[in-house]
Parts: C-alpha cells; structure tokens; sequence
C-alpha cells in the first residue's frame, strides 16, 4: 500500500512539474502587425509602459507606415503586474521577464514575414528598461528608450545600466530634462554609466520634456507632440542605421 502511495505520489509530481514546464513554454501573450507588401520586412518589438499593454498601440502606427512589422509583447499579464506592483518588474520578475522576451524575439526571427537579420526594440517608460536589455544583452540590432525606468531610489539594483558592455549592441535613450517620474538627477548617472561601458550607448534629452510625452490623455507631465514627432524620427534613424543590408 505505501509503495503505491509513493508510485502515485511520484506520477503526481511528474505530472504537474511537466505540466509547468509546458505552460512556461508557451510564449507570453503578443500581438503582431505587418505593414502593407509581402515582406520579409524588418520588426520592431514595442514594449509597453507600467501603465499596461494597451499603451503600446498608440506607436504602432508610426513603425508600421515605415515599413516595419511590430511584435507587442505583454511582459505583465503571465505575472499578475500592474501599475501598482511594477516595481517587480525589474526586481522580483526580472530574470523571467529577460527569458521570456528572449522567447518573443526569437518567435519574431523565425517568422517567415520577418527580416531575420533586422529586429530592433523600442520601449517606453518600464519598456524602455527592456528595450535596453535586449540591445545591450546583442539579442537585436540596436533598441530605443523613450522616457524609459533608469533608476528607482526605493528598488533600484543597478539595471538596466548593468546590461551594458563594450560588446552591447546599440541603444539610443531619448528623455526630457522636466522628467517628474524618471527624473533627470536620478537618470544622468546610470545614463552616463551606460555611456561609458558601451560606446555604442547614445542618448538626447529633450528641453521642456517631461514623462509619457507621446500620451495624450497622461496629465502627469503633458502631451508634447513636437517631441513626440522627433523621439519617433530620431528612433527610425537609428534603426536604419543600424539595419544589415
């Protein structure tokens, strides 16, 4: 009787440990857009901000009229996240969330729509810090921050700065100089760290420029649509500079 209880107690435990490890392989939820032809054409992987997926629907558009397919990955719904707790984000949930954006980029390079040789990353505010880790970590060709999480004083751990080396990949960190959430005096010294452990770290600060400039109904630091307009245009540039022909 008790070697039968140990049977199934052990068939129970292989069970639901290959249950987990079935459904941690499953990518996290995405959506994917592709813009007008038949490709392949290069992607950008949009990351959205702490205030949840939908706030990346806003920058498809832009990408899309310039010819880039987009992958949009929820990096907070598999872990229960929120504007609340985002602050895991980066701490409790970090190494999941690298792997699993790993995953994303991956799945966009083995699409058939999909210029294998040509996937960027943009991201804004908490996505920004992703969009760095992916170009500084080399898992695609260069990344854009928008106003992105560079430091935190209650949970900061020294990311995403420390992603960066002489080996990264590019990264161009967009911020403005009247920051209230990501503000500048806690930015400037992991941007400038970034900045000197990669030279392929580059960065602009927008004058009048405070947080979510691309949100229209955000109250926090204000619309800017002049600096909207150029933070997508500067992001262009920099991925087709850094596209292989």
């Amino acid at each position: 009787m008790k070697e039968r209880l140990s049977v199934l107690k052990f068939l129970l435990s292989f069970i639901l440990l290959s249950f987990s490890l079935t459904a941690n392989a499953e990518p996290i939820f995405h959506e994917k857009y592709y813009p007008s032809g038949n490709g392949p054409f290069p992607a950008v992987i949009a990351l959205h901000t702490s205030g949840g997926y939908k706030t990346v629907r806003k920058s498809i558009k832009g990408y899309l009229k310039a010819g880039y397919a987009v992958y949009t990955p929820n990096f907070f719904k598999r872990h229960g996240l929120s504007h609340k707790n985002r602050f895991e984000t980066w701490t409790k949930y970090r190494l999941e969330i690298e792997k699993e954006l790993i995953q994303i980029v991956e799945l966009a390079k083995s699409d058939a729509k999909i210029d294998s040789k040509n996937v960027f990353s943009v991201g804004y505010s908490n996505g920004g810090y992703w969009a760095s880790f992916l170009a500084a970590r080399k898992h695609v060709n260069a990344g854009a921050s928008h106003y992105g999480v560079w430091s935190w004083p209650r949970t900061h751990n020294g990311y995403p700065a420390d992603y960066f080396s002489q080996d990264s990949n590019p990264v161009l960190a967009l911020h403005g100089n009247k920051e209230t959430v990501q503000k500048l005096k806690w930015v400037k010294p992991q941007i400038n760290k970034s900045a000197k452990k990669s030279s392929n770290f580059k960065y602009h600060i927008f004058q009048g420029a405070g947080h979510s400039w691309d949100c229209k109904p955000c109250k926090k630091d204000g619309f800017n649509a002049a600096v909207t307009k150029k933070a997508l245009e500067m992001t262009l540039n920099f991925f087709r500079a850094n596209t292989i022909n």
